[in-house]
């Protein structure tokens, strides 16, 4: 009988096995299209593997059963990939610039159009990296995502937010000198003269991408910072993340707000020269300069200050970050993240900035502080809040796809940097005076999210300004 009961226990996993590697091997991949955030959440409760949402439209991985359910309840499905790769290794979101030719797009596996000015693409790590030169941003599409984590009522509305002479004193604290200086030091190659524009911060350029994470870290170091590298591996190359923290004083500590950027660059020749002045030099130099003034005062919150590698090959350094943070239960109820902040034509030099907040109500609670905070400080920026229309572009995304709010600010669209991922891309080819007004709105944002005390700590303080060869 013993014997009899274990043949049947085999047998029995044994079909167990073979169910579930029939039913892997029965998902596709399909584009499904829906109406508001309450609907995205019925569908996610129905068991649908997302991976990703776009405005009115997600992607997931559905089995028949599912595309059956989901059209019988009146949803448009269509089915992209009929047998995608179990792991969605090399699936990506792909998001052509404006006046894009697809045909001269370098050749990739397969190329699906998605939501509005996005497509889903499968290609091979040299394929993305061809994209990538062309200017072409991709971000890696993960295997699932989470909705949501935190909860919007966590923050207080934007309309009863009150002045506070605190807070305009740490706005007034930043310096314009130094949001330079930093640019100069990250856009130039330091074998030659301060401020050359001939560096390059590409993530397989390994030597000069340290050296740019060395010295971010050690601007922390020098504020008295907790900081740290926190490298992760991508096809065989070390990229490495450098995070800072100021710890939060209270039983609210453990809450935390983080403002990034990414430090990597690109370009046409980015072996050689990729300055990335403004992509992403400027978010990078102001996440610096919001953490040397917000570091001078004591917060009920924690407040991080992080500089993610590998944007520019699939957002790869935040989504190393976000899914670490998510699995050691991070309470983070707020991301600002900073990409592109220094450009506009002149004319029409209008001061327009484009705010994204997708549509989790969380994520629009913070957009709307955030926008607040630029009215109620008298910045010099016209804030723009895109909710359905929403990019995944950067690595705010990383973090709305574990469930945590994230904004993105960038400059406006419509009036598009035309020196993006080219060895132009310089600091003599900025409007310095945004990213200025950026890094403002990020003091006063941050400085009332996370409680700042209402004095100083008791600490020296580097100079506003240092000089020029620093």
């Amino acid at each position: 009988m013993r014997f009899i009961h274990t043949i049947a226990v085999i047998l029995l996993l044994t079909a167990l096995l073979v169910a579930v590697v029939h039913a892997q091997e029965d998902l596709r991949l399909v584009v499904v299209s829906y109406e508001g955030w309450e609907q995205l959440q019925q569908l996610a409760s129905w068991g649908l593997q997302i991976i990703n949402y776009q405005g009115n439209v997600l992607a997931a991985l559905c089995s028949d059963e599912q595309i059956e359910r989901l059209q019988r309840s009146g949803f448009q499905v269509q089915v992209l990939d009929a047998k995608p790769d179990a792991d969605l290794k090399h699936y990506y979101l792909a998001y052509p610039t404006p006046g894009d030719d697809l045909a001269q797009w370098p050749p990739v596996e397969a190329l699906y159009p998605y939501g509005r000015g996005v497509y889903i693409v499968k290609a091979t790590t040299a394929q993305v990296e061809s994209l990538a030169r062309k200017g072409i941003q991709v971000a890696k599409l993960p295997t699932a995502v989470v909705l949501s984590r935190i909860l919007p009522d966590a923050y207080q509305p934007a309309g009863k937010l009150a002045y506070r002479r605190s807070i305009q004193a740490m706005v007034d604290a930043v310096s314009p000198t130094l949001l330079i200086h930093h640019v100069c030091k990250l856009q130039d190659d330091d074998c030659l003269e301060y401020c050359n524009d001939r560096g390059t911060r590409y993530s397989y350029a390994s030597a000069q991408l340290n050296e740019a994470a060395q010295y971010i870290y050690q601007q922390y170091k020098a504020l008295g910072m907790r900081v740290t590298y926190e490298p992760f591996l991508y096809n065989s190359h070390v990229m490495t993340n450098v995070v800072a923290e100021l710890p939060g004083m209270g039983p609210a500590s453990d809450h935390i707000y983080i403002l990034c950027a990414h430090y990597d660059s690109t370009s046409n020749d980015p072996y050689h020269i990729a300055p990335g002045a403004d992509d992403n030099a400027s978010g990078s130099a102001a996440v610096l300069e919001a953490a040397r003034v917000l570091s001078r005062y004591s917060y009920s919150y924690t407040l991080r200050f992080v500089h993610f590698a590998g944007e520019e090959q699939g957002l790869l350094g935040s989504a190393h970050y976000a899914a670490q943070a998510a699995q050691r239960g991070d309470v983070i109820v707020g991301v600002i993240n900073l990409d592109m902040i220094a450009y506009e034509s002149v004319p029409p030099n209008d001061h327009i900035v484009e705010i994204h907040a997708g549509t989790n109500p969380a994520s629009i609670a913070l957009a709307d502080v955030f926008m607040n905070q630029i009215t109620k400080y008298g910045l010099l920026l016209r804030p723009e809040k895109v909710t359905s229309g929403a990019t995944g572009r950067s690595d705010h995304a990383s973090f709305w796809n574990q469930g945590y709010p994230a904004i993105l600010g960038i400059e406006d669209f419509q009036d598009f940097n035309p020196y993006y991922h080219s060895t132009n891309d310089t600091l003599s080819r900025l409007q310095t005076q945004m990213m200025v007004e950026f890094t403002k709105a990020c003091v006063a944002t941050l400085a009332e999210l996370a409680f700042v005390s209402p004095r100083p700590l008791p600490k020296s303080m580097p100079p506003n300004d240092y000089p020029p060869n620093w």
